[in-house]
């Protein structure tokens, strides 16, 4: 293998593993916080994506890593809005329910 070839080799490696260690951690994180509440979802998928897509901007080039951002945040921040909006829905309809057995 040429000397680019071993050096992209040994960087996709580093940050493969890398990132397999954070997965592996903010899959704890995210497991024990979401014991608490379900709330955040969206949100904790979203620095999930982040964390990647910046690792892998060291394997790809930073422009690459630009556009793959962008069009990561073009399909999920309606994706996210969308969480934000049925769990304001949600928390309301919780409201009246409680008011309601409250009668």
């Amino acid at each position: 293998m040429d000397e680019n070839g071993l050096i992209m080799g040994w960087k996709l490696a580093a940050v493969g593993l890398g990132l397999l260690a954070f997965g592996t951690a903010y899959n704890w994180l995210v497991a024990r916080f979401q014991r608490k509440t379900q709330t955040y979802t969206a949100e904790m998928v979203v620095g999930g994506v982040l964390v990647t897509v910046l690792a892998a901007g060291l394997v790809v080039g930073w422009p690459a890593a630009l556009a793959v951002l962008v069009c990561f945040t073009a399909s999920g921040l309606p994706m996210v809005i969308g969480s934000w909006l049925r769990n304001a829905h949600d928390e309301e309809q919780a409201k009246e329910a409680t008011k309601d057995l409250l009668k």
